[in-house]
């Protein structure tokens, strides 16, 4: 530290060359009232925060069509109430494990025959079989979805696992197909009776991804369902000697039914759809696999047609869009196949896609409403605070007479009274004009009251003092020292109209399917049992309650920023 001071000493105390002044440049610099204001927003983290959700909102909701990998009208009835998709990595099977990029499966949501319940299902469609004759030759039946024929005749896998080559002998089957003999039994006083025998071509196994059937060759399920003992009393107690004069005695009988189902054989259609069937009593399955369905990004799934005007997909609104941001490859077009990372409603439609869609519906209605509110209550705001006397006494009470009625009934009843069958782009517009006619009296009133102010202050009377025009006075000087209310009570009221627009479309007096916003997609979560089955149905919801509040973080800032004290 010595040193230190002493070099210090010694370096102050050196002569100037050339007898220059010691000079330390300064460098002024001046911010400006924007930048200023955006340091003090920039301070409040929850107003940034808040931006930049809207921001990717917002850009969400511009490029809607690229985002969706699905139509946001198509129905799929194979998947109502899908949960969201589960993506896996992992192939299991019993003679290969390996490790792959994300795909799904095909999955299904349907109505248990045996007892009546809703179930969600992954399906197993068989995309390679080998199989060992009785006369010891082996035999793969591949599906040729699977598969790829190179223009010089060769097949090489496309979409088998990992580990998987093409067989030597193999036939390419247009699809395949499993038998598979069901067996129904009914327990009758503690003993178990059989009452169906079917035998039938499934072209996958509901069952899960155990591959249960596959290894085993039967499955097996078990209820004690009053539904289901009930189906088999109406419906198949005559086969099997029980039912009785009454049905409930019948009842007490049959405690429970149980459903047998055994692979008997392997039926496949070659390309020319020649039809073959392989009984397992001639042959042995050696290997097998399913068919799973790669996850990609930059996916072509829908898009334009001009047959179909609801099949929409364009950028920007007029640029015909087919790629989509990510999606799966469906290469054999399989209706069970979808990625619905948000699952899908009771008719089957992409949860995701719809959200982003209605993103457009309850994104822009508040600017859209906000922008009629602010011209209302500028008008009569400033007729009322320049003028006064009766002008101000006339618009004033009647102001008080919209404000003294309750918002939502006043919201009901102007809805009740407009047609409920309009076309969705004009009811979207009338909602528009419902919710500024509320909204504009109480910032009249507040307008009103600041032009009161402003119009004692000298600048405002040198104005009329020298002849301005009134409404110069009022636009060119009155009206830009509101800014700072305006645009912040502009933010802040901005989440009064989403909210008031998904409570209308909520109880189905706003827009109407099949066209989607976040508030009438909250419709179908009425019911208790979508509540407890589908709870990706509130998804909306949350996107909601995001947007609003962060609309009020931005607020926040606003308020900050155009805070004197915070501009130091």
């Amino acid at each position: 530290m010595a040193e230190d001071k002493k070099n210090v000493n010694q370096t102050a105390q050196q002569p100037v060359e050339n007898n220059a002044p010691e000079t330390v440049d300064f460098e002024d610099v001046f911010l400006t009232r924007g930048q200023l204001m955006w340091r003090a927003f920039k301070k409040n983290k929850l107003a940034m925060v808040g931006m930049w959700v809207l921001i990717v909102m917002y850009i969400a909701m511009i490029f809607a069509d690229f985002l969706a990998p699905y139509n946001p009208f198509a129905q799929n009835l194979n998947h109502s109430l899908k949960k969201p998709t589960t993506v896996l990595t992992k192939y299991n099977v019993k003679d290969l494990k390996t490790s792959l990029s994300p795909y799904v499966l095909p999955e299904l949501s349907y109505i248990d025959k045996l007892d009546f319940t809703q179930n969600f299902k992954s399906m197993l469609f068989p995309s390679r079989i080998k199989v060992k004759l009785n006369d010891g030759t082996e035999l793969a039946i591949i599906d040729k979805h699977v598969v790829e024929v190179k223009e010089d005749g060769s097949i090489v896998p496309r979409y088998l696992p990992k580990g998987r080559k093409v067989d030597e002998k193999f036939v390419l089957a247009e699809s395949i197909k499993l038998v598979v003999r069901t067996i129904g039994y009914a327990q009758i006083d503690g003993q178990w009776v059989q009452y169906k025998d079917e035998t039938e071509d499934v072209d996958s196994l509901v069952y899960g991804v155990d591959n249960k059937i596959l290894e085993e060759g039967k499955n097996e399920r078990v209820t004690e369902s009053r539904t289901a003992r009930s189906f088999v009393a109406q419906n198949e107690g005559w086969k099997i000697g029980f039912f009785t004069t009454s049905e409930q005695e019948a009842m007490e009988r049959l405690t429970a039914v149980k459903l047998e189902q055994d692979l008997v054989g392997i039926k496949y259609y070659d390309t020319d759809y020649n039809e073959y069937e392989i009984s397992l009593e001639e042959a042995e399955i050696i290997s097998y696999d399913y068919k799973f369905y790669p996850v990609k990004w930059f996916v072509k799934s829908w898009g334009p047609d001009k047959t179909d005007p609801e099949r929409v997909g364009y950028l920007f609104w007029s640029i015909p869009l087919h790629y989509h941001l990510f999606g799966v490859d469906n290469y054999d077009n399989n209706e069970y196949v979808s990625l619905n990372i948000f699952g899908a409603d009771r008719f089957g439609r992409d949860v995701w896609s719809r959200i982003i869609f209605a993103s457009r519906i309850s994104l822009t209605i508040g600017f859209i409403g906000l922008f009629v509110t602010l011209i209302l209550s500028l008008f009569f705001g400033a007729l009322a605070g320049f003028y006064g006397g009766v002008v101000d006494e006339v618009i004033m009470r009647f102001c008080e007479i919209l404000m003294a009625i309750p918002g939502f009934y006043l919201l009901l009843l102007l809805r009740a009274v407009l047609p409920v069958d309009l076309p969705s782009s004009q009811t979207y517009m009338l909602l528009i004009f419902i919710l500024a006619f509320l909204g504009w009296p109480g910032r009249a009133r507040i307008i009103r009251g600041q032009i009161l102010a402003e119009r004692q202050r000298e600048y405002v009377e040198a104005a009329i003092a020298l002849g301005f025009p009134d409404t110069r006075v009022m636009w060119r000087h009155i009206i830009p020292n509101l800014a700072t209310y305006i645009i912040v009570s502009s933010t802040l009221s901005i989440p009064g109209y989403i909210l008031g627009e998904a409570g209308l479309s909520y109880l189905g007096l706003g827009i109407r399917e099949p066209s989607a916003s976040w508030g009438n997609m909250l419709t179908a979560a009425q019911d208790v049992y979508i509540l407890e089955k589908a709870p990706w149905l509130l998804i909306p919801g949350a996107f909601i309650f995001v947007v609003v509040l962060a609309f009020n973080f931005i607020g926040d800032g606003l308020r900050d920023a155009f805070d004197p004290r915070a501009l130091g």
